[in-house]
């Protein structure tokens, strides 16, 4: 059997992303289809529209497959989270990575993946954006970094040209719009059904509640020293004082994400580093020790016993008290996720999605 992998949020899984597989079964039809899906907090550095269990069963109606990225590359800048992606969907021996651009410009978007081979940042928080001057949005950066990861581990690649509004877009175009532009609708209480497939309003549900994260994270900020703060993953620069300082002056979550940002602090990074804060992620990147299943249908079933036998590293379904300290940050982030949106969806309590033929 042979894959062809996505790595996606699915937040929520929309119209977009059900043009994008189909797509991808029209093109190769005798392929099995990995989703490789964020966890609960996304790489904006927000918790996820949904949770994590609910977006597999989203995704589970088109894929064959759902694995969680790791949660340390689901929140991080683009490189880290191109190479978290890419790393899963090698280990699982996918031999096409698939991803929505753009400019669809498969030629181009290989000239930029080479030029980052050549341009690395001094630091890991300085986002490949910041150097990218030839106006890739940010849908092609990440396609440009899946090619300059992906290359070195010899996958193809099948990109798909993006419909409709584009990916930061907040306005609602049509049947095809944007994740932001849904949740924006949401919040908004405007109507965004109908930009969702049937399969997945089901499991709209259970919104974030912004003062209930501005109120842990300030617990975090004002009980840690900033010798503490100082071993947060990407808190360069002194920033450990200006969050300090306006911790006791913010009055919420995105009050304090207004005083901390700057021309050079830009919100994402901030949103990212005060994510990294609530999470108490250290200065280092991990190794993936193991992939966490979600979801799977029979054919994702079938697939997955032949790539236990291959995958250089275990491949779970449901986690327990063996294989727990695999997941220590995803733990974390789905303990601290239930006390945002009020849930009691724990990694122990969820086992392996399969949804039968």
């Amino acid at each position: 059997m042979k894959a062809v992998a996505i790595i996606a949020e699915y937040n929520p899984f929309h119209n977009g992303h059900l043009f994008h597989i189909n797509k991808i079964k029209a093109a190769f039809p005798e392929h099995i289809i990995i989703a490789i899906m964020s966890g609960q907090f996304t790489q904006r550095g927000e918790p996820a529209f949904v949770s994590k269990f609910q977006r597999a069963q989203m995704a589970i109606h088109h894929c064959d497959l759902v694995v969680e990225l790791p949660q340390f590359y689901a929140m991080s800048y683009a490189d880290d989270f191109a190479y978290g992606g890419v790393s899963v969907a090698h280990m699982l021996q996918a031999d096409i990575l698939s991803f929505g651009s753009e400019s669809n410009d498969l030629q181009a978007l290989t000239h930029e993946a080479m030029r980052l081979d050549n341009t690395e940042p001094t630091r890991r928080d300085i986002g490949y954006a910041e150097l990218m001057s030839n106006g890739l949005n940010s849908n092609d950066i990440l396609a440009a970094q899946y090619i300059r990861q992906g290359a070195h581990k010899g996958l193809s690649f099948f990109p798909v040209q993006r419909v409709s509004n584009a990916y930061l877009d907040e306005s609602l175009t049509g049947e095809i719009s944007s994740a932001t532009a849904i949740r924006k609708a949401y919040y908004n209480a405007a109507h965004f059904q109908h930009a969702l497939p049937q399969s997945s309003l089901q499991y709209i549900a259970h919104p974030l509640n912004k003062d209930v994260l501005f109120q842990l994270l300030k617990y975090r900020i004002v009980s840690s020293d900033l010798s503490t703060l100082r071993t947060i993953y990407t808190m360069y620069e002194g920033l450990e004082y200006r969050i300090k300082k306006y911790i006791h002056e913010a009055q919420s979550y995105d009050h304090l994400i207004e005083r901390l940002s700057t021309k050079r602090y830009t919100k994402a990074r901030i949103r990212r580093l005060l994510t990294y804060i609530l999470l108490n992620v250290p200065e280092s990147r991990p190794q993936i020790e193991a992939i966490r299943v979600l979801a799977m249908n029979e054919q994702g079933r079938h697939y997955l016993k032949h790539a236990k036998t291959f995958c250089p590293v275990p491949v779970i379904t449901n986690i327990n008290k063996q294989n727990a300290h695999y997941f220590s940050l995803e733990v974390k982030a789905t303990d601290v996720y239930n006390i945002l949106t009020d849930q009691s969806q724990t990694e122990f309590n969820n086992p392996v999605i399969y949804r039968r033929p």
